[in-house]
């Protein structure tokens, strides 16, 4: 048996205890309760924070992401440590043998490394890829254009080089945002999933079935561009992704192959503290100046703060909203993903949305054939996957 078939099975039986706990899929419809235990804080400030000058001191960070040496961490000690209490993580020493650190960067100064964007443009002719306008706001996320990897490296330099002002630049930032890297390019092994996110539900299901087979829903076009959730991110210094917790209130894992990041994360007891009183809408941005009328209680929430350094992975658990800024030129690998230890995350979130889409289109009930396909359909719509796909995504794990 390989490494890698040895790593699985480990991974795969520290869970079967949770598995058989899941065998009926009796999920709870209630919020998940906080870790009975609080998640440790790092004391050492062995990196300088940038959190006053990025964020202009307007939140307020209580301690630091712990950082822990992923080479030494047994499978067992990171479920007891992070993935089973829900706290976020640092993980260093697993990217050493990746052929992305090698051939997507360059060296840089000293012993850091920076993106070779020339090593894309040759040999992953995308022939449209995703890119946000940190700009520009549309709705609650980044304003999304398509533009080939072509015309994003040529921004990408022509920003680089001066070739537009400073206030153009500033306005001009674009971030290459949910690139299928490994479904665009599966020949191309890029890197291997770390040991800790290999049991990994969503990505196995969605291997074998597209999210959208609906033709309502979903044409053609982005049938591929929704069959995995394993992406990669690139973005020159100064590009930022606005507060938000994780499509799903899945888990997620980010690796920096070049580049540095700073992330804000506020726990899960305290995300009502980045919405309004209706718990309607959230802080965008916390570089803004949030309104205390408008969220009255955004002034006492207490963030954890991470400057993740280049080669360095970092967890994000269930329901932490978080919001991130490169401080460098940056190129990360990022997946979203579930299992049996935040299930009941997954399966709470697709609940409240399935009654917000019920009740939206209660009127019509009476005239409707299929009233309960409709609000399946609706809430994939808004979800990209239905609670009848969850069922059947997730009966043959609760066996």
């Amino acid at each position: 048996m390989g490494n890698h078939a040895r790593a699985e099975t480990t991974a795969r039986s520290a869970c079967r205890p949770q598995l058989r706990r899941l065998r009926d899929c009796a999920l709870p419809t209630t919020p998940p309760p906080e870790p009975e235990r609080s998640c440790r804080r790092s004391k050492r400030a062995s990196l300088p924070s940038p959190s006053v000058d990025q964020m202009d001191g307007r939140v307020k960070v209580v301690g630091q992401v712990e950082r822990v040496d992923g080479a030494s961490l047994t499978y067992a000690e990171f479920v007891d440590r992070f993935m089973a209490p829900n706290c976020p993580v640092v993980l260093t020493g697993l990217t050493a043998s990746w052929r992305a650190c090698e051939d997507w960067t360059l060296p840089g100064p000293g012993d850091r490394r920076r993106p070779d964007l020339s090593f894309f443009a040759r040999n992953f002719p995308s022939p449209l890829v995703q890119v946000a306008d940190c700009s520009s706001r549309e709705f609650t996320d980044q304003k999304r254009l398509e533009m080939s990897m072509q015309e994003f490296i040529d921004h990408w330099v022509g920003d680089a080089h001066g070739g537009s002002s400073a206030g153009d630049r500033e306005s001009s930032l674009l971030y290459l945002k949910d690139w299928h890297f490994v479904k665009e390019y599966p020949d191309y092994v890029a890197y291997t999933t770390p040991t800790f996110f290999i049991d990994d539900w969503l990505n196995m299901y969605l291997d074998s079935h597209p999210i959208h087979r609906d033709s309502d829903i979903a044409n053609h076009k982005n049938e591929t561009n929704c069959s995995d959730y394993r992406f990669v991110y690139m973005g020159e210094k100064g590009t930022w992704t606005p507060l938000h917790a994780d499509v799903f209130r899945s888990y997620s894992w980010s690796a920096n192959v070049c580049g540095r990041k700073q992330w804000l994360f506020l726990p899960p007891s305290q995300s009502h503290r980045v919405f309004d009183r209706y718990m309607r809408s959230s802080v965008y941005n916390l570089n803004d100046d949030v309104s205390e009328k408008l969220f009255p209680e955004f002034n006492k929430a207490e963030w954890l703060e991470c400057i993740q350094e280049q080669n360095e992975i970092i967890f994000v658990p269930s329901g932490w909203y978080h919001q991130v800024h490169n401080l460098e030129d940056t190129i990360s690998i990022n997946h979203n993903w579930f299992n049996a230890y935040n299930l009941h995350w997954v399966w709470n979130l697709l609940y409240e949305d399935y009654k917000v889409a019920k009740e939206y289109i209660e009127d019509i009930r009476d005239i409707c054939d299929d009233f309960e396909g409709l609000c399946q359909r609706n809430l994939a719509a808004n979800t990209a996957r239905g609670c009848n796909i969850f069922n059947r995504n997730c009966a043959p794990f609760c066996l």
